[in-house]
């Protein structure tokens, strides 16, 4: 660390606070300061882009963030490429479906119109 440090009060979910005390002790961390410094710098030296795309958070629970988390080292892939691929896989699934349901309604109105017309051809 560099210099004089600026102290900075934050507030995280009790969850990731407990991660974080889970971190202390590892590569030289001896608190939990030192792994929000190593996280802020490591975060920053990251580049900035501006076609990154857009951001969104997602709480997932207890349950099934332990489970993602599971999957995730199982699969040994990171959380946000499987969050892309699950979303343009229920995306596709969702359009598919939608467009399916289109053509299913609008095969129904046009056999109900063609019964209509056909009774209406057929009275006196």
């Amino acid at each position: 660390m560099s210099g004089h440090s600026k102290m900075v009060s934050l507030r995280i979910p009790e969850d990731h606070a407990l991660e974080l005390e889970q971190r202390v002790g590892f590569d030289g961390m001896r608190n939990r300061s030192d792994v929000i410094r190593t996280a802020v710098r490591d975060y920053l030296k990251q580049p900035q882009s501006p076609d990154v795309g857009a951001e969104i958070e997602v709480h997932l629970g207890l349950d099934l963030a332990d489970k993602f988390n599971q999957f995730c080292k199982l699969r040994q892939d990171k959380p946000d490429d499987i969050m892309r691929v699950a979303l343009r896989n229920h995306m596709k699934n969702e359009m598919e479906e939608g467009v399916l349901l289109d053509q299913l309604l609008q095969k129904r109105m046009d056999e109900l119109r063609a019964k209509q017309s056909a009774r209406e051809d057929h009275t006196p």
